[in-house]
C-alpha cells in the first residue's frame, strides 16, 4: 500500500531546469493538495525538505506518469480492495467474515506531557553536531532529518508545548511514516476501512499460525482458497498472550489506530513486534538486548518487565519518537546524558561505546541504510554481542540514484566473522527472512 518517491536527486534535477525546459502535466479539475500530501507521504516529507515545490508541481512532473493517487480511495470488493494486493495475504481467500472495525484512538495530551518534551529537547540537545558522520544525510532516511520543519523548529526553540502536541497524533502523522503506519495510511483506513481490517486479522492469523494456535493450510490437501471461518477460538487475548507470555496490549499513547483488542487499540504493525519479542524470549537467558534501529520503540514495550537491560541505538530524530512512546507509556527510560535505566535511548554512534550485549537485533532499517553504513553496523555487532537476529527484507530494490538497498546475508558474508545459526521465512509478512548469527 506504500507509494515510493522518485529519487530525490531526479526532483532536485527538474527543480534546477530552466522554466522553459520543464514539461508540466495538468493537474486534474478535482485534485487537492491536502489529500495528495495526505495519501503520499514521501512526497509530502520532500516538499517540507524543500526538494519538491509543492503537491501540483509534483504531481504534474512525477505524481501523473506514476499513477499516484490523489483522489480519496473507495474499496472495490474484492480481497484488498484494490488498495493492497491480494498477495499481501496469507492465503488466497475470497472473503474474510466478520471483519472488525477499524478504530482510532484521539491523542491524548497529559500532566506529564511538557516534562517529558523538555527531557527529549535536552537529549537531542546533548548529541546534536556530535555525530561522527552524517549516517542519515543519504538514503531512504536522509529526508526525516531535512523535512518536518515544526518538528525540528520545536527541537531547536526548546519548544517543549509544540513537540508534545506533535507527539500526541505521533501515529496518525507523518512523523511516524517508515516506522509504523503513518498519517497515509490512516487516511487510506479513514476512507477504505475493509482492506485494513483484513490485513489486520491476516497479521493476526499470522501469529496465530506462528505460536501454533492455528493450524496452516496446504495448497496440497484440501481447499486452500476456502473462505476463512471463524477465528475467535484461535485468537482470543487470554489464549494468545499465555502461548507469548505477555500481555498483547497497546499503549494509548500517540494516537493509534487499528482494531480494539481487550482493553484498547492493537494496531498492525504491534504484531511484528510481538512475535519479535517472542522469538527473542526462546533463545534463552539474554539479560542485555541491543537493537539497532528501534522504530518507535515497540520491541522494547513487548519485551518490558522481562528483567533484561534494553538500549535503543538510532538516529536521533528517531530517538525522540521511540523516547516520547516509552516514557509515556510509563516506562523506566532513560535518555542521552540521563542516568541509565533499564531501557535506554540513545543516538547511533554510542554503538562505539566500549560495552557488551547478549543478543543484537535489527528489524526492517538495515537494506534501507546507506552500504557502508550498513557494513559499519554488522561489524560493530559481531564486536559488541555473541548472536545477532536480523529481520530483514531481500529485494535489493533501488534507494537512491547511486546505490540499491543492501542484503543482509550478503553483508554479513563479507563480513567473515559470523556464522548463521539458522535461517527461515519470516511468519509475520512475505517477502522477509529472519536469521540467527553467531560470532565466530
Amino acid at each position: 500500500m506504500a507509494h515510493r518517491l522518485p529519487s530525490l536527486g531526479a526532483g532536485l534535477r527538474w527543480l534546477k531546469r530552466k522554466p522553459g525546459e520543464r514539461h508540466l502535466g495538468r493537474l486534474p479539475p478535482d485534485f487537492a493538495s491536502e489529500l495528495y500530501l495526505d495519501l503520499n507521504a514521501d512526497v509530502a516529507m520532500a516538499v517540507e525538505a524543500g526538494h519538491i515545490a509543492s503537491a501540483q508541481e509534483h504531481y504534474r512532473v512525477f505524481g501523473r506518469r506514476e499513477g499516484r493517487p490523489y483522489r480519496a480511495p473507495t474499496a472495490s470488493a474484492e480481497l484488498g480492495g484494490g488498495i493492497a494486493g491480494p498477495w499481501t495475504y496469507r492465503y488466497p481467500y475470497r472473503a474474510w467474515p466478520d471483519l472488525p472495525a477499524i478504530a482510532f484512538a484521539a491523542p491524548c495530551p497529559g500532566a506529564e506531557d511538557e516534562t517529558i518534551a523538555r527531557r527529549l529537547i535536552a537529549a537531542w540537545r546533548s548529541g546534536a553536531g556530535r555525530s561522527p558522520v552524517q549516517a542519515d544525510s543519504e538514503g531512504m532516511w536522509a529526508a526525516r532529518t531535512q523535512g518536518f520543519p515544526a518538528f525540528h523548529r520545536a527541537l531547536r526553540d526548546g519548544d517543549a508545548g509544540v513537540l508534545s502536541d506533535l507527539l500526541n497524533n505521533l501515529f496518525q502523522s507523518h512523523l511516524a511514516h517508515g516506522i509504523a503506519m503513518g498519517r497515509t495510511m490512516a487516511t487510506l483506513a479513514r476512507h477504505a476501512p475493509t482492506p485494513f481490517a483484513a490485513s489486520w486479522c491476516d497479521r493476526l492469523l499470522r501469529l496465530s499460525e506462528a505460536l501454533g494456535l492455528a493450524h496452516v493450510r496446504s495448497p496440497e490437501q484440501g481447499d486452500f482458497a476456502a473462505p476463512l471461518g471463524p477465528l475467535a477460538h484461535h485468537v482470543e487475548p487470554p489464549r494468545l498472550e499465555a502461548e507469548l507470555g505477555f500481555p498483547l496490549t497497546f499503549p494509548d499513547v500517540g494516537a493509534p489506530f487499528g482494531v480494539p483488542f481487550g482493553a484498547g487499540i492493537l494496531p498492525e504493525h504491534a504484531f511484528s513486534h510481538a512475535y519479535a519479542a517472542w522469538r527473542i524470549g526462546q533463545l534463552g537467558d539474554l539479560s542485555r538486548v541491543v537493537e539497532i534501529g528501534g522504530g518507535f520503540g515497540g520491541l522494547a514495550w513487548f519485551m518490558r518487565g522481562t528483567g533484561r537491560r534494553y538500549t535503543i541505538l538510532d538516529l536521533p530524530f528517531t530517538n525522540v519518537l521511540q523516547g516520547w512512546f516509552l516514557l509515556k507509556a510509563g516506562l523506566d527510560v532513560s535518555l542521552a546524558g540521563e542516568a541509565e535505566a533499564a531501557i535506554r535511548v540513545l543516538p547511533w554512534w554510542e554503538i562505539e561505546r566500549d560495552e557488551s550485549y547478549d543478543l543484537a537485533v535489527n528489524q526492517d532499517s538495515l537494506p534501507e541504510m546507506p552500504p557502508e553504513t550498513a557494513a559499519m553496523y554488522i561489524a560493530r555487532i559481531r564486536a559488541i554481542a555473541p548472536l545477532f537476529y536480523s529481520i530483514n527484507q531481500e529485494a535489493a530494490a533501488p534507494n537512491t540514484d547511486v546505490f540499491r538497498q543492501v542484503v543482509v546475508p550478503e553483508l554479513v558474508a563479507r563480513d567473515g566473522g559470523y556464522r548463521r545459526l539458522n535461517r527461515n521465512l519470516f511468519w509475520l509478512r512475505d517477502g522477509y527472512v529472519e536469521e540467527i548469527y553467531a560470532r565466530r
